[in-house]
């Protein structure tokens, strides 16, 4: 009998596993081609195509879309706009994060149990949602903040305005603490301390550790964590397109948006294709960056494979006040929901009162459950949700096991275009899928919303089993085909099981920002397939605000209890795994 190894992906082996994997390895690469590389090639194309004309019915070439938004004297605004957005939020979000992350990973802190599963609840409400509720604290008329100051202080005018660059700022720079708290703490968490231990040994006092020693050490992966975030929020599109717009502070996702949902003119996708490859462009470099930041900082990794536990600090007579700024940040995060729960039960959105308690109703809800346009919209999220994460999945198990195990060109192309994605701002992939299918049988129907999710998100699914594919001997899956196992079987036998843990979290991932993603669902909506996000948007412009609150309040509570519960099973499969 052939040795295990011997079996090994390749040309020419038996039992028909190889022959089987290439095929695979060639559709997959063919489905990837026309997901990810054929919409971004006709977003070139419509570039160049005349204004007013679509790709498909002219065989005219033309730069004058690229001269008319070069000579755009609104292009500057446009990327200082986006810049100092991103940049602001980035900088409130990491400092925040890094300073929860510091007291929960390296201090004696209380509840850190609580802290850590608060962070992860919270990335599962919608960015859209935080926005509704901070225009109802922050509204310049009847904000329930400008309300109160006006009440205590005798204030005339709008104490507090929503509608500005820098609340803007500060709003999604509170967003991000959980996202970016995550990641920091892995950093903190994996830190070995003999190097601060040493430091201290010498008699470096704490702060002369912590600046000279702890800090160096953590500003690579704190780059990285920065230049990440930085990228995800140049590219955002919820709070400037709710906010922004009323505020007049256009960034480049929204003025994408906008050239391509004009309403007195039909949309220039011309025009919007040249911004969408400036928008590309700028992707690139950023990612090119983090990149760069990614390699600085494997020079600095100091986790070994020594067994160690981070020392942790007493806080002594620091530790209420920890506790109660930690307390402060999660009360601020929970207002905009609380408020929008308390207009739910109201026939009309009205500061909170006692008058008010007489008129709460469940006619809100009533209206979510019962009107055909509602019902259809969460229908169709509940589609997107199942399909969209579980074809991410299968696909990014299929992709990374050829990507890991094959050591051929194929497979390393085919790892290069999964990833691409990543690169590419959701906005811009929402035009180029919009302009190739537009004139298919799939526009129109919640079809497309799945398959733009599946583009979009197969960059993380890949990346997630990638690093998960590693940790697993191939000689597991040398004696399945040495059992006389075909490809599809050791998949479902082997790689499938030991890979659940990892495929239930990826799997959470992409149904929770599936659900709360409002670019694709607004981009390519019709009136067949609105789903829940977009049909808050829609509820909120009518304005139907109480009933958008409602819309709101349930489908934060729908996402909370689909993640939590899946991610506890994952958390406890995981830890039986890893049992001896």
């Amino acid at each position: 009998m052939a040795h295990a190894d011997t079996l090994a992906p390749g040309p020419a082996r038996t039992f028909g596993r190889p022959t089987t994997a290439t095929i695979m390895s060639l559709v997959l690469l063919a489905l990837m081609t026309a997901l990810v590389i054929a919409p971004l090639i006709l977003l070139f194309r419509t570039s160049l195509t005349p204004a007013g004309e679509l790709p498909f019915s002219t065989d005219v070439y033309t730069l004058d879309n690229y001269r008319e938004a070069l000579g755009n004297p609104r292009l500057p605004i446009l990327i200082g706009n986006t810049l100092t957005y991103a940049f602001g939020s980035v900088t409130i979000g990491v400092t925040l994060a890094f300073a929860i992350a510091w007291l929960v990973e390296r201090t004696d802190i209380g509840f850190k149990r609580s802290i850590r599963t608060m962070m992860f609840s919270w990335m599962a409400v919608p960015p859209i949602v935080m926005a509704f509720g901070w225009i109802l604290l922050g509204n310049p008329g009847n904000g329930i903040i400008n309300v109160i100051l006006r009440s205590l202080f005798a204030m005339k005018g709008a104490p507090v305005s929503i509608y500005s660059m820098w609340a803007m700022v500060l709003i999604t720079g509170f967003a991000i603490v959980p996202t970016a708290f995550t990641m920091i703490a892995g950093l903190l968490r994996n830190m070995d301390p003999q190097l601060e231990s040493a430091g201290s040994v010498h008699g470096a006092r704490p702060f002369s550790v912590f600046r000279r020693v702890t800090l160096p050490l953590l500003v690579p992966g704190l780059l990285s964590v920065g230049i990440l975030l930085f990228m995800a929020m140049v590219q955002a599109f919820d709070l400037p397109l709710v906010i922004g717009l009323t505020a007049r502070v256009p960034v480049l996702s929204t003025q994408i948006y906008l050239l391509a949902h004009s309403d007195v003119s039909r949309p220039d996708y011309s025009l919007t294709a040249t911004f969408g490859t400036f928008f590309l462009v700028l992707a690139l470099i950023l990612i090119l960056v983090y990149f760069r930041a990614v390699r600085l900082g494997e020079r600095f990794r100091v986790v070994t494979g020594k067994a160690f536990r981070p020392n942790l600090k007493p806080l002594g007579g620091w530790h209420r006040l920890a506790t109660a700024g930690v307390g402060f940040y999660f009360l601020v995060m929970m207002l905009p929901f609380l408020v929008l729960l308390w207009t739910s039960f109201l026939p009309f959105y009205s500061v909170p009162s006692m008058e008010a308690l007489s008129r709460l109703t469940l006619e809100n809800y009533q209206a979510v459950f019962s009107e055909t346009r509602i019902v259809r919209a969460l229908v169709n999220t509940i589609l997107l949700v199942l399909a969209s994460s579980t074809i991410v999945m299968v696909l990014s198990v299929m992709i990374a096991w050829i990507s890991v195990r094959s050591k051929t060109r194929l497979g390393r192309l085919l790892e290069v275009i999964s990833f691409a994605p990543m690169a590419i701002p959701p906005v811009v992939l929402a035009i180029a899928i919009l302009l190739i299918y537009l004139r298919t049988p799939l526009y129109g129907t919640i079809g497309l919303i799945i398959l733009a999710h599946v583009t979009a998100y197969i960059a993380f699914g890949t990346r997630t089993m990638n690093a998960a594919l590693l940790q697993i001997h191939k000689e597991l899956e040398n004696a399945a085909f040495v059992c006389g196992a075909g490809w599809f079987t050791m998949l479902r036998r082997v790689i499938f099981p030991l890979l659940l843990p990892h495929i239930l979290n990826g799997w959470l991932w992409v149904a929770g920002h599936s659900a709360r993603d409002i670019t694709f669902p607004l981009f390519l909506i019709t009136t067949t397939n609105v789903v829940a996000a977009s049909e808050l948007y829609i509820l909120w412009n009518t304005p139907e605000i109480p009933t958008a609150a409602a819309l709101a309040v349930v489908l934060v509570s729908g996402l909370l209890c689909l993640v939590v519960p899946v991610q506890i099973f994952a958390a406890r499969l995981g830890t039986e795994r890893r049992k001896p």
